[in-house]
């Protein structure tokens, strides 16, 4: 891969909030952040709302209020999160709640990412450990 097309890892989240939670903007203050500080790159956001119905809607996460927090995430809904997407999402989701859904490019590893393609290397797999699995782990490995 040509250096110039060398991008960081690309991951994906999506937060849910039950019914009556405080959407204060908090936890999106915490990814702006992120995001002035180059740490991380926002590739696609939206926030979903599943109705009592069922009913699935999307916003655009910079369209979901009035916020300055928000106005760091204008122009980052480029349709990578695709209606698919959307879908399979809402699978786990309760009604009535909200969730955020974001793609984001791990831009602290953009160097790295780089020095490995330089010499040859490829990466052959990542992944990821689940809060609940690595304390059930350390747990056990302190018995």
């Amino acid at each position: 891969m040509a250096p110039e097309l060398d991008l960081g890892p690309v991951d994906y989240f999506l937060v849910g909030f039950p019914p009556g939670a405080p959407l204060d903007g908090g936890a999106l203050m915490q990814m702006a952040a992120l995001v002035q500080q180059g740490v991380i790159q926002v590739l696609d956001a939206l926030v979903i709302r599943k109705e009592d119905d069922g009913t699935i809607s999307g916003v655009d996460l910079a369209e979901a209020g009035d916020s300055a927090e928000l106005m760091a995430f204008s122009g980052v809904r480029t349709g990578l999160i695709a209606d698919e997407d959307v879908q399979l999402a809402a699978e786990e989701m309760p009604a009535g709640s909200v969730a955020a859904f974001v793609l984001y490019e791990n831009t602290w590893a953009r160097g790295f990412v780089t020095a490995v393609h330089e010499r040859g290397g490829v990466f052959l797999g990542s992944g990821r450990i689940g809060m609940d699995d690595l304390l059930a782990a350390i747990e056990a490995a302190g018995d």
